[in-house]
């Protein structure tokens, strides 16, 4: 039997099909023993099938990473590898989910959003008197401004500067505008639920 470093050798050098294949026959335990520590817990954010289909291309581009020099086992690199892909990824989700208002006027569809009910339904009555409040303001600049600030995609404030070159205002104006209906908003809730 050949050693794991003859055949990443192989690999290295001579793109050996068999050698890959041997490799990654005896290091796909490891692989999947590693994707399912972060996909099989109830809170799991990753797709167990997708990082599965990853797993033959993942195997081969650390034999290609692999560096003997380290004194690590191939399969020691392998799992440090495949954790730091599966960590990568929850990470990703975490700072990338997309949000918009939209998203917003739907939450109280969802029921599973919150844990406690009665919270649910103040969060949800607290959005619904936000989103009307939106729809009935006539100050077109403040639903520009709220688009503007609250919808994007990278799950992050849009900059002030942004708004006010879009609306050919201040920054200060556009931040007072805003915060007038935010606490409009804000008066309304507690003159309801207080």
């Amino acid at each position: 039997m050949e050693s794991d470093l003859s055949l990443i050798n192989k690999i290295k050098t001579e793109n050996n099909s068999d050698s890959l294949s041997e490799l990654i026959e005896r290091h796909s335990g490891v692989y999947q023993y590693v994707v399912d520590k972060f996909s099989k817990s109830p809170n799991a954010i990753i797709d167990r099938d997708f990082f599965l289909e990853d797993k033959q291309f993942v195997i081969y581009e650390s034999a290609l990473q692999y560096d003997p020099s380290k004194n690590t086992k191939f399969s020691t690199f392998l799992a440090n590898k495949t954790r730091w892909k599966c960590l990568n990824a929850i990470s990703k989700d975490k700072k990338y989910k997309p949000v918009s208002l939209e998203v917003l006027k739907d939450i109280k569809n969802d029921q599973n959003s919150l844990d406690n009910p009665s919270n649910f339904a103040l969060a949800a009555e607290a959005i619904d008197i936000f989103n009307k409040m939106l729809d009935n303001e006539e100050d077109e600049r403040i639903k520009k401004i709220i688009d503007i600030r609250y919808n994007t995609s990278n799950n992050k404030l849009t900059p002030w500067r942004k708004a006010a070159e879009e609306l050919g205002l201040s920054i200060q104006w556009v931040i007072t505008i805003h915060n007038r209906f935010i606490n409009k908003v804000k008066k309304q809730i507690q003159k309801d639920y207080v």
